[in-house]
């Protein structure tokens, strides 16, 4: 039952309202990033929404439009009006707010707010469908024909391509650096001698693992599309004679023991990998995976854990992600839980032999052995 007399109610109904309209708020915001306008404003506090259009390119009705939507949405603010000004001609000047100021210089929050414009806005309209279907409607935004987004990433419009990887790589890369240094210390001697990265898509993990580690070598296994553009990335080049790729669709029956490349390396290494599947895809994976493995090689899985986070920003931003798993990528996967991901690896035949939580944002590394292995 609604009751207009209990305390808040006004806050609560702007709350409801912010809700309700937010798809014109973040277009709103997203017109205002793309024109430049609210870096303008940011950059020259208690500017006047005329002014500020001249500098942006922007028609004053355009600018008025947006700003006026973003005041409210808690974006800009307006400054007190000039005292000196006696026919109150020129009007407010406007100010970005607090979180105005993290659209325009927060490396996180624009990784994440490009990645909702380019890649998930259109798509998201198909969401009841997705979720009905158990398949990612909102891929037809793209491509009728397209099944899951993976193959497809390199046909991806520019915009799309560049937000997507701009996404991916800005949450990995946190937590990179912390990792290298944790499987540099399984390996205090001389190294871990062969890498095998699974899923890296652009070769991003195993460069910096082999700039890590100058004596090792390291194979991708990924889609046939990925592999076969390694050797025109020119970003591998420094690394690219320790570098070798293996094609493996993980949605079919492929083994990875049929890949002898892959076969007994020191580390098999996974970033987030395993929540673009359903649970039991992710145990057939790791099974594959474990088949490949010899008595003492181990497997890194780097995940967020969704239940497991530290900060509600980063709980947030891995909900609206499984949304996008949902919708857009597979259909059927979401960022497991601790409870999921540990009763995963038990069924493909790990143990756990650590843990490693808060890397970067929001990761945690396991390092596995097979069961039953020294």
């Amino acid at each position: 039952m609604l009751r207009r007399n209990r305390p808040n109610y006004l806050e609560t109904l702007e709350s409801a309202q912010r809700l309700a309209f937010a798809p014109l708020i973040f277009q709103a915001a997203a017109a205002a990033l793309r024109f430049g306008l609210l870096r303008v404003i940011a950059e020259n506090p208690g500017i006047t929404s005329d002014a500020a259009a001249k500098k942006a390119g922007m028609t004053a009705y355009a600018a008025e439009v947006v700003t006026d939507m973003l005041v409210p949405a808690g974006i800009l603010e307006r400054t007190a009006l000039n005292e000196s000004d006696e026919n109150r001609k020129s009007g407010r000047g406007l100010k970005t707010t607090p979180t105005g100021d993290l659209l325009v210089y927060d490396e996180m929050t624009r990784a994440n707010f490009f990645f909702s414009e380019s890649v998930c806005y259109a798509g998201l309209a198909f969401t009841r469908e997705a979720l009905a279907e158990g398949k990612p409607a909102g891929l037809k935004a793209f491509n009728p024909g397209w099944k899951t987004i993976y193959p497809h990433l390199p046909e991806l419009p520019e915009e799309a391509k560049s937000a997507w990887f701009g996404f991916d790589h800005w949450h990995s890369d946190q937590a990179y650096g912390a990792a290298l240094n944790i499987l540099a210390r399984m390996f205090p001697e001389k190294g871990p001698g062969k890498l095998v990265d699974i899923g890296d898509n652009t070769g991003r993990f195993s460069k910096a693992f082999l700039l890590r580690f100058p004596n090792a070598q390291a194979v991708i296994a990924d889609l046939p599309v990925e592999v076969d553009a390694l050797s025109q990335r020119p970003e591998l080049a420094q690394v690219r004679e320790r570098l070798s790729g293996v094609a493996i669709d993980w949605l079919t029956s492929d083994e990875l023991t049929d890949r002898p490349l892959a076969l007994g390396a020191d580390l098999y290494w996974m970033s987030q990998f395993l929540d673009c599947f359903s649970e039991a895809e992710a145990v057939s994976i790791l099974t594959r995976t474990r088949r490949a493995m010899a008595g003492n090689s181990r497997l890194a899985v780097l995940e967020p854990v969704v239940d497991e986070q530290r900060h509600r920003a980063a709980e947030l931003s891995l909900a609206a992600t499984s949304l996008y798993f949902t919708v857009l990528a597979n259909g059927n996967s979401k960022f497991f839980n601790g409870a999921e991901l540990r009763r995963i690896f038990d069924a493909a035949g790990f143990v756990i032999e650590s843990e490693h939580p808060d890397l970067g944002v929001s990761h945690t590394l396991f390092i596995l052995r097979p069961r039953n292995a020294s």
